[in-house]
């Protein structure tokens, strides 16, 4: 989501010990996605800084804010129907944007506006899917250059 949302040109390739579990493969990308992120921003001169960000994607409604202040802090208030999205933990959303705000300086609020009505159909994936693509948009607007903002 981050490369065809955010127009990052990112590549991953992380192995781990997902046979166990999913958390600290997870928490390793989240870090140095963070990482690189920092570094790129340097100095911070030029960038917008602020970006936000709603996706709707079924019944999903999901809303990003975020400053690229230097000062991490997160807010989220993500409700997943599930505790599971085939074999993901679903906690590990939370713990994926933790660890990427920590390490880029980032403050971030992850709001859901609609919430999961059982009687509907849901794929529970879709709420993930909906939060990276708000984020992705929402960190492409704050890293656009702006020479006025030098």
């Amino acid at each position: 989501q981050l490369a065809s949302h955010g127009l990052f040109d990112v590549r991953i390739k992380a192995t781990g010990d997902i046979h166990i579990d999913d958390h600290h493969t997870n928490e390793d990308v989240a870090l140095a996605i963070g990482t690189a992120l920092l570094h790129a921003l340097g100095d911070r001169k030029g960038i917008n800084r602020f970006g936000n960000f709603s996706a709707p994607l079924d019944e999903a409604l999901i809303h990003v804010s975020l400053d690229l202040s230097g000062r991490p802090h997160l807010s989220y208030n993500l409700d997943i129907p599930t505790q599971r999205v085939g074999t993901y933990d679903t906690q590990l959303v939370e713990h994926f944007f933790q660890s990427l705000v920590n390490t880029s300086g980032m403050t971030l609020h992850i709001q859901q506006l609609m919430f999961y009505i059982p009687i509907l159909k849901t794929f529970n994936r879709i709420y993930i899917e909906a939060t990276f693509k708000a984020f992705a948009r929402a960190i492409r607007q704050a890293t656009g250059y702006d020479p006025r903002h030098l």
